[in-house]
């Protein structure tokens, strides 16, 4: 009966600590991770920081005709509302008659239509005259613009259209801008739990690389909105003043101007042997001395 007691004595001190252990180990579970067994490093909290990535699916068939289909089912759904991006460029080239005329009306027409100047180009030569001027107009107006200069009463040369769609590059840097901010907010949490210097500054290291891509993808778009909204045109136009080129003097100028450098020529000389003067000062005493010698050579011949 002792032997009893003292059995279910120890089993009820051992069922009772099993019990305890169960409950604290049940307890550290339900913590969460960021605190479990102690506060976790900055760097294993931060390797939790994944960017998602940007993907882009190529505009169909439907979506070539305006924005994209609503009814898209991925990552790039959020960006559905974004119309269509084309850049457009024209060119146009003409060959007036009167260069002053045509140049003053195609001023206007630019002015008229809302257009801006803002690169010119004007060169002559001894047979034409041509000026090259870069046009930015509101790409609302580019059709009109464009007819307009190209239904001009002058020679129409050339006429040339291009057109580039820049959507696809736009909705990829615009999700990619969105993946670098919503990192950078993860980057920010893990700040606010920065207990040392050290990780403190690691953490502000990787958010100015995350925000210096966030400023370029942010430049890009506002460049291509730029474009977009804004088209360019090329015009050049020119006259022939002469069908040929300029002949040259005849033979009295041709004769003139031989005689001309013939003189020039020698004054050339004489310069040049003038600026010989002290070859000449001792040739002298080597003139004089070589006659002595050669007068006493005829004299003793005489003699003898």
């Amino acid at each position: 009966m002792t032997r009893r007691c003292s059995f279910l004595k120890y089993a009820r001190i051992v069922i009772s600590y099993f019990v305890f252990s169960v409950v604290l180990l049940i307890s550290a579970c339900g913590q969460p991770d960021n605190f479990q067994g102690g506060t976790k490093s900055l760097n294993e909290v931060a390797m939790q920081v994944r960017e998602p990535v940007a993907y882009v699916e190529k505009p169909t068939a439907d979506e070539k005709e305006g924005v994209i289909n609503p009814s898209s089912t991925g990552p790039s759904a959020g960006y559905t509302d974004i119309p269509k991006k084309i850049i457009k460029e024209g060119t146009i080239r003409y060959s007036v008659r009167d260069y002053q005329r045509s140049r003053k009306e195609l001023i206007a027409v630019i002015a008229r239509n809302g257009g801006e100047i803002v690169n010119e180009l004007e060169s002559r030569s001894e047979v034409s005259r041509q000026t090259q001027i870069e046009i930015r107009v509101a790409s609302a107006k580019f059709d009109s613009c464009l007819n307009a200069l190209a239904g001009a009463d002058e020679n129409l040369i050339e006429k040339k259209i291009t057109s580039k769609d820049v959507t696809e590059e736009y909705v990829d840097m615009s999700a990619r801008m969105k993946a670098r901010k919503e990192v950078e907010q993860r980057y920010l949490d893990i700040l606010k739990q920065a207990k040392s210097v050290e990780d403190i500054l690691k953490v502000e290291e990787q958010l100015k690389t995350i925000r210096e891509e966030v400023e370029a993808a942010q430049g890009r778009l506002q460049y291509i909105d730029h474009n977009v909204s804004m088209s360019t045109i090329h015009l050049s136009f020119y006259q022939i003043i002469s069908n040929t080129t300029p002949q040259g003097p005849g033979f009295f100028s041709r004769l003139f101007f031989s005689i001309k450098d013939g003189w020039n020529g020698l004054l050339v000389v004489l310069v040049s042997l003038t600026g010989l003067w002290p070859l000449w000062l001792a040739a002298i005493p080597v003139v004089i001395v070589i006659r002595k010698y050669m007068k006493r050579r005829r004299t003793l011949k005489a003699e003898a």
